[in-house]
């Protein structure tokens, strides 16, 4: 049978034989080729898809914990409110629903709020302003609520409660530094939260309740006409890792699938959410590209088999003659170009020959040629490599962020000196220790908390997260770490390349804003609270006078009577100085000259001056510029200083004002004797003291500071030598832009 066939082959044409072998292989190698350029797209795409799951079930899991943040900031805020710290401490539930029905009414409509519940100790349901027909059962099943309670700190996370799950804050409310109860604020986590999110990523979503150790039950779900089908084995084996991801899973083959855990404040599985992404449209390039794959391999291995046929066509004649004038052109012992042949096909190839041969002997006097001049090239081709590696070297070490290059066994290959700037250690320390970066930077442990640490390294995810490391002196930074993981041919991390971010006086600017915000509530509160007290007070005072004037002197009760009058009366002018402090007003800028400014505020002091017999000395700068401000309220807040200097001076002492240019700012200069003021005396310099002593009390100086800063300037309280104090007040020649980059008019002072 071989041998038949062996015969068979010997017998057939020499055209055939160059054919087929030919036609077989160019059929293997297009195949081939098709079906891996097929898996690897899939492959690449697969991927591409499992990470875009990823990053969809991070985001999700970051808007729940940003909800919790919402939630307990709320709480917070509620929490330190006097109203509710003394109703609840009071156990006046009508005054606590009055007070806050209008707020959750309000939290509730614009931003989505569903339970604003307070707790008394132990663990008590006080008031459900949700559910005010639900309240005073034992809520001890509700584990964020004992646990503010115990430890009197806010808590937040998801929790079960009457209403559902919930993402929740919880904050205690102390009253008279003692604990009252605990108020909750909770955002709902049901089908509208996971409509939200649809509408925003396009993404559906499916949250699988716990209700046991191995049992989930459908929760919400944004899917349309929504059939149930199991991907994943919910009641079944839950000992494999999480997320849980699937593409084209049975059930569902346009879809492409994750199902990750949802966990509490403890860290405890609450839920499942299966995120489903719709991968049709990827389905259907696919389709395409196998078919256009297909089409085109199909066209190669005609054209293959027709060239070839063409070539042996061309060849089957004369070719021991082409052979051996080949043979000699390949062994370069032929110089002399081929005899011409008839225009035939032996005659174009012929002419192909020649060519050939020309084209030996120019690549041979070309290769000649480059062998002379290689090694210049090379030392170009170097130089131009050096040049390109310092600039490269360069622009990394001046930059002003950490760059980093972390092996797979957790070695640090690469560090810029910004880290040892920044951080305080040498890239010795780091690059020598392979636990160094695990521990010093990335605070690794081995807990469940660093499962995106081990999600980068593992699975070869982008990782961006914020981290707060201790440099070698101890301080805190905050650094936003963005590491972007390198992978092999096989999809394995080789090593981690990343950039780190110093945000920490980002950080601080976001607190001082916050703390600004609250400070302007705070006002706020104290000018209504103000305002309501000043009535009652008014009565109160009207009718003590009246009292005290319809008694005679040596009636018993007369003094008290004037005891009463005089402590209304030092109420009276509390409030007119808390009136005055934080009373809000409008900068009307002109330009102000200080020295004349001084000199006014002096010139109305010179009677006070004359009676204590003070010496008074001023030394103006004639050069000072006259700069932008308010006059009135500059000439109010000087008078208000020069007085307190004046009557806090001792009588024939001395008292000294100058005005000089510094820096391009504008300072004034109050020094004068003021005995029995210690250092707290110092600190609080500008807190209001009522003492009831004729001239003793200048109301206004809480007022001056704040018109002082109004201007962008700044005032000091220093001690100099033999009791003398000094106030300096600094003032820009130029007020600051509002924020917002809009400007301001400026009017000239007539």
């Amino acid at each position: 049978m071989i041998s038949q066939i062996t015969d068979w082959i010997l017998r057939m044409s020499l055209k055939w034989k160059l054919l087929l072998p030919f036609l077989i292989l160019s059929f293997i190698g297009t195949t081939v080729l098709v079906y891996i350029g097929l898996r690897s797209q899939e492959k690449l795409i697969k991927n591409e898809e499992l990470k875009e799951l990823a990053r969809v079930y991070q985001i999700f899991l970051t808007v729940i914990d940003h909800r919790e943040t919402q939630a307990l900031s709320l709480a917070t805020m509620v929490a330190v409110n006097p109203i509710a710290e003394a109703a609840l401490a009071l156990r006046d539930r009508e005054g606590l629903y009055r007070s806050f029905v209008p707020l959750y009414d309000e939290l509730r409509k614009n931003f989505g709020i569903g339970q604003f519940h307070f707790h008394i100790p132990p663990a008590k349901s006080f008031l459900r302003l949700h559910m005010p027909e639900e309240s005073g059962e034992m809520i001890s099943y509700r584990r964020e609520v004992i646990d503010a309670m115990k430890s009197g700190k806010a808590v937040s996370g998801l929790e079960w409660g009457l209403t559902g799950l919930g993402i929740r804050g919880v904050a205690p409310v102390y009253y008279a530094g003692e604990l009252a109860g605990t108020v909750e604020i909770g955002f709902p986590f049901d089908a509208p939260f996971l409509e939200q999110l649809k509408g925003q990523w396009q993404t559906d979503l499916t949250v699988y309740e716990k209700r046991g150790e191995d049992n989930y039950i459908l929760l919400a779900t944004t899917v349309k006409g929504y059939a149930f089908y199991d991907p994943f084995p919910l009641n079944g084996d839950l000992s494999s890792g999480w997320p849980r991801m699937l593409i084209s899973p049975a059930g569902a083959p346009d879809r492409s699938v994750l199902l990750g855990t949802v966990s509490d404040f403890y860290g405890e599985m609450v839920a499942l959410v299966q995120i489903e992404v719709d991968r049709s449209a990827i389905m259907r390039r696919l389709e395409k590209t196998r078919n256009l794959m297909f089409l085109v391999g199909g066209v190669g291995i005609i054209l293959s088999f027709a060239l070839t046929w063409l070539v042996a066509y061309l060849f089957v004649r004369p070719i021991v003659e082409i052979v051996h004038d080949a043979d000699e052109i390949a062994r370069g012992r032929r110089e002399k170009r081929l005899k011409i042949r008839p225009a035939d096909e032996m005659g174009r190839l012929t002419i192909s020959l020649n060519t050939m041969l020309d084209s030996l002997q120019a690549r041979r006097r070309e290769i000649a040629n480059y062998a002379r001049t290689l090694e210049r090239k090379v030392q170009e081709r170097t130089a131009d490599l050096v040049s390109s590696e310092e600039k490269y070297r360069t622009l990394v070490e001046n930059i002003p962020l950490i760059v980093y290059r972390l092996l797979d066994d957790g070695t640090t290959e690469f560090l810029n000196p910004y880290f040892t700037e920044k951080l305080g250690y040498s890239i010795e320390e780091a690059v020598g220790n392979k636990r160094f970066w695990w521990e010093k930077v990335c605070g690794y442990t081995g807990g469940p908390e660093d499962d995106m640490v081990r999600h980068c390294w593992e699975n070869g995810a982008e990782l961006r997260v914020e981290r707060i490391i201790k440099s070698r002196k101890g301080e805190e930074l905050i650094f936003i770490d963005h590491a972007i993981p390198a992978l092999d041919e096989h999809g394995n991390v080789k090593w981690v390349d990343g950039t780190m971010v110093d945000i920490t006086e980002l950080k601080l600017l976001q607190e001082r804003t916050l703390q600004t915000e609250e400070i302007r509530v705070l006002g706020e509160i104290s000018a209504r609270f103000a305002h309501e007290i000043r009535n009652p007070l008014a009565i109160a005072g009207g009718f003590a006078r009246r009292l005290c004037n319809a008694m005679s002197q040596d009636d018993p009760h007369y003094k008290f009577a004037q005891i009463i009058v005089e402590e209304v009366a030092r109420l009276e002018d509390i409030l007119q100085i808390i009136l005055s402090s934080i009373e809000p007003f409008t900068l009307t800028v002109s330009r102000v000259d200080l020295n004349k400014s001084l000199q006014h505020c002096l010139d109305g002091l010179e009677e006070s001056i004359q009676v204590r017999q003070i010496h008074l000395e001023t030394i103006f700068d004639p050069a000072l510029d006259a700069i932008d401000g308010d006059s009135d309220l500059l000439h109010r807040a000087f008078e208000c200083l020069l007085k307190h200097a004046v009557v806090s001076s001792p009588r024939n002492d001395s008292l000294l004002v100058t005005t000089e240019k510094r820096n391009g700012t504008c300072v004034v200069k109050i020094s004068h004797r003021a005995e029995g003021l210690g250092d707290e005396d110092l600190e609080q310099f500008f807190f209001p003291r009522i003492t009831g002593k004729t001239g003793s009390d200048i109301k206004d100086l809480p007022l001056a500071k704040v018109i002082i800063h109004r201007h962008g300037g700044k005032v000091t309280v220093q001690r100099e030598v033999e009791g003398r104090i000094l106030l300096r007040i600094e003032l820009p020649v130029v007020l600051p832009k509002p924020r917002g980059g809009k400007g301001r008019q400026v009017r000239s002072a007539n």
